[in-house]
Formats: structure tokens, sequence, C-alpha cells
């Protein structure tokens, strides 16, 4: 008897722990539909604007202006890299008729960038004015990277017979040597005076603005020119003075120099001794890409990007002083003072934003004047490069500060016609009402489009108020509602003390078994979710500093996975009770008296985000999605339904979430909490930077700075410790971060202000300070070679097709890489000066290649795969 009894014990056993392990962690997601059961819509609700492509055969290599071809319907299409096209939107042809790569240094801000056609363009009556106008950027050996060249104005002659302009007829106006490739300028047009105006900028790095600007007596910047190029001494005279070089080229280049053009009589600085030049017609700019003449007004529209505070829209005549470097904006410098005797007259900006907001790289436009779309008549038009957000303004607002209206907030979220990681590179209303737009990618060598601006019809709001979208069963418990799967991450994003509450809504019938409802998992990079995903944070603030603070509900967000995975972001607003939450439009913010103690110890100011500001963080080059992947879910939350913690990427594996098998959860990255001592400082500082940074400083992320704050990415690819700081908002003479010195580490310097330099730029009132106390450790504690390598890095390897390559500290530049395939064809060659660089290779079939450096002096060659 006591045997069959120890036999049933064990038989029991097994079948409770046989029947344990078939348990569910908890029980499963409940069946929920796309859009949270099509509360949202699947677009950006509001009026709403798309973007076509008229040339949908065609792709261009970093398009920038057009311009109408007199005598027919075809456009002229400026492009970076040396190129102008002649187009037809009507008949789907394309023809090359200028090609100067030769001559062209294309990067950075160089190349080709300026172009105009004389006035008597296309009359038969005047041969010898058949000329194209263009402004580039040239000097020897114009494949090989180097900061220094020369901006050149040259004129080149149509050539009938061929029906092109012939690349051998140049004749250069002026050339000006340049220690930078940025802030050039381009903008050009010729006036109704038949003189040549064209926008120049100040030298392109902090060190050179005192030598650059507000002056007559230097050379070809910070200004806006004005020349007669047909030499009519009739009403203009020869050029006296020959503008100067800031620094000696290097040996063999050529000289500073110009010729063949007249200055106008009438110019607001004539100088018959030649003390100074005479072409200004304005000066005090910065970074002038865009420039536009209004003939209805007869205004001067000139668009300069900012350096740290604004980016300006400006109306200027003739002798005015736009006032850069000593006031951005309408903001005075704290670096610069303003000139003792200041040359000309004032001039305040039309319009400006600040940096923080719309964007960082403004791309002026045109004032609208056609029919087709008649919200848009008087409307100036323009954009931000850096944020992909297309804006427009009231051209003739009498307010202080026009308001500026939203079109697009992101061109990224638009259907899969434009480039990978655009910018908008210019707008050109036509004579039929029609509104193209020049789109590049950040890659200034990857293809880019022709795009056409559409209306569409307006997308209906969802439900203005939160109580009534069905997310939560009982909004004062904040119970949700069934489908709905609560998350955490490991590394939190710093938000200015709030507490928050996360949540998806992935759609399902209730079994994840078709890949329409699973997310593509990815160990390493971003997932990919399907449309109608909606991602829920919901926000509260303590209003004290004891560790037991009553709270005030601050704001639910949401952002949803649209059409083409395309997302946006909504924000509803709780009430002073708490009871509901509802829907903003615009940004708005709210001030909340913080105490200690039973005693007022500060004010704390809370932003609301308006929905374009939701994309200058989740932009399609993140992928859309923060904070929910891998490294920041494998951890356990508690999941109500279990009644127990759970490890989050074990619960999704075990209902097939997940397209593909995660594998062991125990050998997926797992990112750290800043205060979470236990684990290694320098993977708490990597998993903050991913979590608060990573969403710019990525690949393609900021066109000016390389950084790479991904998690994925190891320290010596970050180009962070030992690197050179990139931003102008940045000292120049610092480095991002020195080993062993935080008072010295821009990166310190940055992320510890509330200045205008402050990092990250937005939503950032408050100093996290127990990352600011870690930051410290980890800086200080580096030793002094940290950031220093002696070897040929590649990383990762194998790839899916980026590349990130950190060269040899003992070589010196130029360095030459080259990749060939394993039967030892070319596939890829750069002349390069930069430590670390990366290459796309994704458009290259899987399999084995091998990539070589040299210095010169040094060889090294590495196998790597892709994937």
């Amino acid at each position: 008897m006591k045997k069959k009894t120890h036999y049933l014990l064990a038989v029991i056993l097994i079948v409770v722990c046989s029947f344990s392990i078939e348990l569910p962690f908890a029980p499963p997601p409940a069946p929920i539909g796309p859009y949270l059961n099509g509360i949202f819509p699947d677009a950006t609700p509001g009026g709403t604007w798309e973007l076509e492509d008229p040339l949908s055969d065609f792709e261009f290599i970093a398009p920038l202006r057009i311009h109408p071809l007199p005598g027919s319907s075809d456009l002229l299409l400026l492009c970076k890299i040396g190129e102008i096209w002649r187009i037809s939107l009507e008949n789907q042809t394309r023809e090359l008729i200028l090609d100067i790569k030769d001559r062209c240094f294309k990067k950075g801000e160089g190349g080709s960038v300026g172009m105009a056609l004389h006035p008597e363009f296309g009359n038969p009556a005047a041969p010898d004015k058949q000329l194209l106008f263009l402004f580039y950027r040239t000097k020897p050996e114009p494949d090989v990277w180097n900061e220094q060249g020369f901006n050149r104005l040259s004129k080149f002659t149509w050539d009938p017979a061929a029906e092109k302009f012939s690349e051998d007829s140049e004749q250069i106006l002026f050339q000006q040597f340049d220690r930078m490739t940025w802030h050039n300028g381009g903008g050009m047009f010729f006036g109704p005076d038949d003189f040549l105006y064209m926008t120049l900028g100040d030298e392109g790095d902090t060190s050179h603005i005192a030598a650059s600007t507000q002056r007559l007596d230097g050379g070809f910047f910070s200004g806006i020119i004005r020349i007669d190029v047909d030499k009519d001494p009739t009403r203009s005279h020869p050029i006296r003075r020959q503008p100067l070089a800031n620094a000696a080229p290097p040996a063999g280049w050529g000289e500073t120099y110009s010729q063949d053009y007249f200055i106008p009589n009438d110019n607001p600085w004539l100088s018959p001794d030649s003390s100074h030049l005479e072409e200004f017609f304005a000066i005090g700019t910065r970074s002038p890409y865009g420039m536009y003449y209004d003939e209805e007004n007869q205004q001067i529209w000139v668009t300069d990007v900012g350096s740290s505070k604004a980016e300006e829209i400006n109306i200027v005549e003739k002798g005015d002083n736009l006032q850069w470097p000593f006031v951005e904006g309408v903001l005075e410098s704290t670096k610069f003072d303003r000139p003792s005797d200041v040359i000309g007259a004032e001039k305040s900006v039309f319009a400006w934003y600040d940096r923080n907001t719309h964007g960082s790289c403004i791309i002026g436009g045109e004032i609208y004047r056609g029919t087709l779309f008649p919200e848009l008549n008087g409307k100036f038009l323009f954009a931000d490069w850096m944020t992909d957000k297309l804006m427009a303004l009231n051209s003739t607002s009498s307010n202080e500060m026009p308001e500026i209206e939203i079109l697009i907030p992101n061109i990224g979220s638009q259907p899969e016609i434009v480039p990978d990681n655009p910018g908008i590179a210019g707008i050109f209303p036509q004579p039929d009402g029609e509104v193209l737009i020049t789109v590049m990618s950040q890659d200034v060598l990857s293809p880019g489009k022709i795009l056409l601006l559409k209306r569409n019809a307006d997308v209906p709001e969802p439900p203005s108020a939160l109580s009534e979208l069905g997310v939560f069963e009982d909004l004062a418990s904040l119970t949700l509602a069934p489908g709905i799967i609560p998350y955490g991450v490991n590394s939190p994003l710093w938000s200015d003390r709030a507490i928050k509450k996360r949540w998806i809504a992935l759609p399902n019938d209730g079994i994840f078994d078709s890949s329409d409802e699973q997310i593509e998992f990815s160990k390493t990079s971003e997932w990919k979710f399907p449309e109608g995903t909606v991602f829920i944070k919901h926000f509260e603030l303590p209003l004290s500093e004891d560790a037991a603070s009553e709270t005030s509900r601050l704001e639910t967000r949401f952002f949803i996975i649209g059409k083409h995975g395309k997302g946006y972001g909504l924000t509803y607003k709780w009430n002073e009770e708490g009871t509901d939450a509802f829907l903003l439009g615009g940004g708005t913010s709210k001030e909340f008296d913080i105490y200690e103690n039973g005693t007022y110890s500060f004010t704390q100011t809370w932003n609301y985000p308006s929905r374009d500001q939701c994309l200058t963080c989740h932009t399609p080059n993140a992928k859309y999605v923060l904070g929910v992947n891998t490294h920041q879910l494998n951890g356990e939350i508690f999941y109500p339904e279990a009644n127990r913690e759970i490890n989050q990427l074990e619960y999704l594996k075990q209902y097939n979430v997940f397209r593909q098998d995660p594998g062991n959860i125990n050998d997926l990255p797992k990112s750290a909490p800043i205060h979470d001592e236990s684990r290694n400082l320098d993977d708490r500082i990597k998993s903050y930077l991913d979590a608060n940074c990573s969403s710019c400083h990525r690949p393609d992320g900021i066109n000016t700075v390389n950084m790479d704050f991904r998690y994925s990415t190891p320290f010596k690819l970050k180009n962070l410790i030992s690197a050179p700081t990139q931003s102008e908002a940045s000292n120049q003479n610092l480095l991002i971060v020195e080993p062993g010195s935080h008072l010295n580490s821009e990166l310190w310097i940055r992320d510890a202000s509330l200045a205008e330099n402050r990092m990250p730029p937005l939503a950032h009132n408050l100093i996290d300070e127990e990352y600011i106390d870690a930051l410290v450790e980890w800086i200080d504690e580096l030793p002094e070679d940290a950031g220093i390598f002696t070897d040929l890095l590649l990383y990762p390897n194998p790839t899916q097709g980026r590349l990130n390559i950190r060269l040899n500290d003992d070589w010196m530049p130029p360095y030459r890489i080259s990749i060939h395939d394993g039967k030892g064809t070319l596939l890829y060659q750069e002349i390069t000066s930069a430590k670390s660089t990366a290459i796309d290779f994704s458009d290259h079939p899987a399999g084995t290649y091998f990539l070589s450096v040299g210095d010169g002096g040094n060889n090294e060659t590495e196998k790597f795969i892709v994937l």
C-alpha cells in the first residue's frame, strides 16, 4: 500500500508539473482592432498635405534648385554634385545639359549650390546673352576631402547646336578662398534692374567669424552682392578693389580674385579710393542658402541658417545690415559685441523661430501666388532641413511675429517615394499653381527626388476627450481596456521628474498567427510594428520632492503607426481636477509649485508637445518608435493578470507576438538604469545616452554631427571619447569627452546646462542630477588613452548593410578606402581625412567583401560579410 501511495504521488506530481509547464505566464492579450479599435485615423488628423512623384522613373543625385527654361515648359534642375538637367514633367524626359563634376567639390555644404540665367536667355536677338551663372565649390582634386577650397562664380555659354551648356566655355567672375566647406550661401537671381544678386555665408567656422563678417575690406563673405555682368558703362563702373583671402591657400592651388563684371553705380557702399569692396548690397548674413525676389511687392526675401539661437526670415533692402553675428533672430549675442560703428542700417528679422522648436536649418522658398491652393495664397513657403518640416507664414503679417503654419511635420512620414533620410532642399511654386519640392538624402551622394505638393481631404480628428477613446475602463484608477499590454523600459528617458506608465495596443484577433499582426524582431536594431499599433504613455508630476509625494496628472500621449508604417503623435492634456484629459492641437506649457517638507522649493514648467514636435524625436530615421526594443524590454515588469513579475520578452515570445524567434532571452542585450550601481558604469552611461540622445545622434541623424549613441554601437565607434566637437553650439576648442576631465568635456557642459546650448534641447527644463553625477564619475575615471585606437575596427561584422569604420590613430590623413567583392571588382572608393566613417552597403547582395584602407605608407585589408 505504501508503494502504491508513493507511485500515485509521483504520477500526480509529474502530471501537475507537466500541466504547470504548459500554463501561460499570464492570460494572453485580448483581441483588439487596428488603431485602437478604429478610434484613431491612419494618418495625422487635420487638413493634410502629401507629396507625390511627378517623375517616377527618374532619380537625381542631390537635387537642389529648379529654374524655368525660357521659351519652353521645361525646367532646369541644379544638382549639388555639379550637374544641371533639363526636365519635362509633361513628356517625362530628362537630359543632362551641364556636367562639371570634374571640377566640383561635392561634400559638406560644397557643390554647385546656386544658378541663374541671364535675363535675355532665350531671346534670339541676343545671342551673346545665352548665359548660365553658376556658384560652386572647387579645389584641386575635387573628390578628395578637404575643408579648404574656393567659392567660385562662373558663367557658361549655351551651345545651340548641342542644346546644352558647354563645359569648356567657363569664364570665372570671382574665385574666393574659403577655409571651411560650410556656409557658402548660393541664393541667386537677376533683379528687375538686370543686375545679378547673390548671397554669401560667413566662412563657416566660429573662429573665422571675426575676419569674415561686418566688414567691407576683406573677401566675399557674409552678405549679398550685386554686380553688373553686362558691364554697362552708363550705369556701372569697373572693379576697383580685389577681394582678399583670410588665409593663404595651399601651395599651387591658385588665388583669390574677381574679373569680367562691373559695379552698379548705385550700390550702397561705393569706394572711389578702392579702400573697400563695392559689390555688397547688404551685409550681416551667416548661412543664407535661400534668396527670392517677390515681383508683386518688389521685395528680396532671404532665409539665414542660425548658429545656436534662431532661424531667420529677412526682407532685405539696399544698405541693410542683417546684424550677424551680434544679433541672431532678435536675440543679442553673448559672444560677439555690436560694432562701435555699424555699417549700413540695422535691419531686424521679418520672422524667426527658436532652434528648439521647428528645427535648426531653414531652407528658403517663395511666396505662393497661385490659385490651385487658395489657402496658401500670399504665404511664404519654407522648410527646415533638420526636421524635414514644410511650413508657411503670412507674407504681409503686421504682427511682431507671424504665425508659422506646419504643412507637413516630417516629409519622411510620406509614402515610400521620398529618399532614405530625406531633407527638403528647395520649394518652387510654378506658374500653373503647382508646387515642386526638391528632396535629397542626408547622404549627399544618394538618390534624391523632385516631388509635387498635393492637398488631401481632411483627416478627421479623434474624440476630443480621453474618456471617449475607450483606452481606460476607469479613468480614476487608469484601469485598462482589454487587449492593451503594459510595458516598461530598463533605462527611462529623463522627463523632468515625471512618473510614467506605458502601454501598447497591438492589433490582433486573439492569436498572433499572421505576419500582419506580428512584430518584426531584431536583436540589436529597431523593431517594426504592424500598421494600426498604438503606443500610450501617461505622465504624472510629483508635487513634492519628498519620497511619498502627491502627483498631478499631466498628459497622456499616443503615438500611432499609420499607413505605410508612418507615425504621428497626439497629446491629451489633463484638466485641473485630474478627471479627464483633452486633445491638444499645438503645444502649450504649465507651471507647478514644488514643495519639500511642506515648504515651497521651486516652480517647475511642464511643456506639452505639439503634434509636429512629436516628430522631432520620433523621426523616420529612428523608425518612429523609441524605447520599445530588445535591450529596453529585456527585463521584468508586474503583470496584474498573472499577479507576478515576468520578463517582457518571454511574455511576448510566449504568445507568438514576434515574427522571428528571439532565442534564449538570457543571450539578448539588456540596458541598465543610471541609478543601478550593480551594473557596470560604462553600460549605465551607454544606456542613458541611448535612451535620451540616440533618436537624433545616430547615422544620418544630424547632418553635421557624426556621433552614434545607439546602445548597440560600442564606445569605440560612438565618435565620443577624445573626439573634437562639431556642432556650432559647442566650444570648438574642446573635445566631446576629454578623458579624466569632465570640466573640459563638451558632453558634460551641455548636458549639465539649462542655457541655450542645453542637451537635449526639447522638453528639458530640469537637470538630471543623478545622471550628471554618474557622467562626472565616468569621464573622470577614463584613462588618458581612452578613445585612441591602434587597430582598424569594422562594426558590425557581419552587417545588414551599414558598416562603421574606425581607423588607426597612428595613421595620417588622407585615407583611401576601397571595397572589392570576392572577384576583385572595385565597388566603392573614397578619400577622406576623417578617422571614423560609415558606409551604407545595403544595396549590395549578401556575401563576402574586402575593405582596404591606406594612408600612403600603411595598408590594411579586412574581410566583412553582408547578410
